[in-house]
């Protein structure tokens, strides 16, 4: 009896030690934690000193998303977006979508008659389909109305999983030119008009067609017409898709779109910033797979501390993903936080919505070991599974959280 009393003290005293550890790190949030009080992106983030002292050297801002169909996330990564546009110089705007697919929707914010709900519904993702993101690209073009061509925003796709849009605009441009082997490359580009399973496609046909490509690439390079710089940067596309064909991973992926934003920089000046809209696993400084580095890894092992990794969490709601046992798209929600997860503490906070710079943070010896060591909590994409949970220290992964406590679903545009 009297061993049994014994233990069942010291389950108390460690469970008592176990709640003041962590009621003191919920206090570390609450004073260290930049609140959002609301999450509406028209209702624009006041100028903050707070803001500005974590975003004044950076030049990649990567947010990103724990799923990729909840309203809170995009609402907030374009109010976000917004206040660095207007205070920190930002006037390049990335997405994890294909270069090709998003170049009409980037001539539509520059002054091209179009409807941008079509647009948007070919951007490639059904993810981004939606009004949160269509209302954005309605932002941006009426935000470069009237600047000077150097103060204008542009709309940026950095994926390389689909090519058909640029293979059908390098085609149009060599059928219309007097180059040598015009044929061959036409023959070449045509395959890649049609939507295709690049993972079945022959090794030794890719590697025929990346020789071609690489060669035509460097005749569009000698081209003196009009918008050949243009011209090279869509080809380039197509190099990106079928070397994503003979290496097809993860791995690849990440280090194209890691490419990809390097190429958005260089040819927007040295002193050009750019705001990266993309999943968790690609905007983290870690690896989006074991043995994986991610975008964000490479980008910061580029740029150092110029890369500014936001990663996204929540607590509870609902949120859009593609049902793959039902073939469709629906809505998950979540009515219980996860237990002895990062989430359930983060959820503990007096705040609904905030953003935890972890430099700021890690002042707190309390947050910093907090931040240091092995957390879990969800991870979920397009698609959904309870099993999609994800450990990692946090530190690692990202320079701050932004926390919402409730989400919704972000709101799709039906085709």
């Amino acid at each position: 009896m009297k061993k049994n009393v014994f233990y069942l003290l010291l389950i108390l005293l460690f469970q008592s030690i176990v709640w003041s550890q962590s009621n003191e790190i919920v206090k570390a949030i609450d004073k260290n934690a930049f609140e959002i009080k609301d999450v509406d992106p028209n209702i624009e983030i006041e100028k903050s000193r707070k803001l500005d002292s974590i975003f004044q050297d950076i030049r990649v801002f990567g947010f990103g998303e724990a799923t990729h169909g909840t309203k809170e996330f995009f609402d907030l990564k374009i109010k976000f977006f917004k206040y660095v546009v207007k205070n920190h110089g930002v006037k390049n705007f990335a997405i994890e979508a294909s270069y090709g697919n998003c170049i009409a929707i980037n001539n539509y914010i520059h002054g091209e008659v179009g409807d941008s709900k079509t647009l948007l519904s070919q951007i490639g993702f059904w993810t981004w389909n939606c009004k949160e993101i269509l209302d954005l690209i309605e932002w941006m073009k009426a935000y470069n109305l009237g600047k000077n061509a150097n103060d204008q925003l542009s709309f940026n796709g950095i994926d390389s999983t689909d090519c058909t849009t640029v293979a059908k605009i390098i085609y149009n441009y060599i059928n219309d030119s007097n180059i040598q082997n015009k044929e061959e490359y036409l023959k070449i580009i045509g395959i890649y008009i049609k939507v295709q399973n690049i993972k079945s496609t022959k090794k030794n046909e890719l590697k025929l067609h990346l020789a071609a490509m690489n060669n035509l690439k460097i005749i569009l390079k000698n081209d003196t017409a009009k918008n050949s710089e243009f011209y090279v940067r869509t080809q380039e596309a197509i190099i990106q898709y079928i070397e994503f064909g003979l290496n097809y991973s993860q791995t690849t992926r990440d280090i194209q779109m890691a490419e990809n934003v390097t190429k958005i920089l260089t040819t927007s000046g040295v002193q050009s910033k750019v705001f990266l809209w993309a999943h968790n696993l690609h905007v983290s400084k870690d690896k989006v797979q074991p043995n994986s580095p991610s975008m964000g890894h490479h980008l910061k092992d580029q740029y150092k501390n110029q890369y500014y990794s936001v990663g996204f969490d929540f607590a509870t709601g609902k949120f859009n993903v593609y049902s793959i046992t039902e073939n469709r798209l629906t809505t998950i929600t979540i009515d219980k936080v996860m237990k002895n997860t990062s989430s359930e503490t983060f959820n503990n906070s007096a705040l609904d919505n905030y953003l935890l710079d972890f430099k700021t943070a890690k002042k707190t010896s309390v947050l910093d070991d907090f931040l240091n060591s092995k957390v879990m909590h969800q991870g979920i994409g397009s698609t959904y599974s309870p099993k999609m949970v994800i450990e990692e220290r946090l530190a690692n992964s990202f320079d701050a959280l932004l926390f919402v406590k409730k989400t919704k679903e972000s709101t799709l545009l039906r085709k």
